[in-house]
């Protein structure tokens, strides 16, 4: 056998052949590959500010392998009456590649019907998509305190923004939401799926206080 060394030319055909297998390890399977999603939020700074940190970080983690965005974002201001109406009208119109829709709203004074029906509203969908809620009873800052503690009682928007300036400087709209709370979201998840599963069968009006956000949390989770 030939000790003689490789010619140049040869050694980078060689060298590509490797980079070539290395990039095709490197390629997620399909499985892996988040569904395209269009998320619709019902406040238009708070939350969309927080769940894009998810959003931009997946998008450009996958980009390569994807035509256009996997994930978009969008603020309404619409209540919860109307949100899941116009989510169906802006998915067809937007994005209509979207297999999952996500509603992000807050029960706020909304009346309890209007919260309840929103929720079960989705869940009787029959389409093609899938559509699933992301709701806090009674605001998003709930989600963000259980970053931090435990909660039993419902305190009310104001002492959860309260507790929130205490412990992080937390500014309501402010856009580095997802930084501020990234490192202690696993025990949040935690935290809320054990506040949320405690009221078994109630509906999500009498759920107080609790969210689901987690659940939307944990799925973009999993492709960060």
């Amino acid at each position: 056998m030939s000790c003689k060394p490789l010619k140049v030319s040869e050694q980078k055909k060689s060298q590509d052949k490797i980079n070539a297998k290395m990039q095709k390890r490197k390629k997620p399977l399909l499985d892996d590959v988040p569904p395209y999603m269009f998320i619709i939020s019902e406040g238009t700074k708070t939350e969309p500010n927080y769940i894009n940190g998810f959003a931009n970080a997946i998008n450009a983690k996958y980009r390569e392998y994807s035509t256009g965005e996997r994930i978009l974002v969008e603020g309404t201001g619409r209540n919860t009456k109307d949100l899941l109406k116009y989510a169906r009208k802006r998915v067809e119109n937007k994005f209509p590649q979207a297999k999952v829709v996500w509603l992000l709203y807050d029960k706020d004074d909304f009346p309890l019907d209007n919260f309840d029906n929103t929720q079960y509203s989705a869940e009787k969908k029959k389409e093609s998509r899938q559509y699933r809620v992301a709701w806090s009873n009674e605001c998003i800052e709930l989600w963000f305190v259980l970053h931090f503690q435990e909660l039993t009682v419902n305190n009310g928007r104001e002492q959860y923004q309260e507790i929130l300036r205490k412990k992080c400087g937390y500014e309501k709209n402010a856009e580095n939401l997802y930084d501020m709370f990234r490192d202690k979201t696993d025990i949040a998840i935690q935290r809320a799926r054990r506040q949320y599963e405690s009221y078994h069968d109630e509906a999500p009006s009498k759920r107080c206080p609790a969210t689901r956000v987690y659940e939307l949390v944990e799925e973009l989770q999993r492709y960060l």
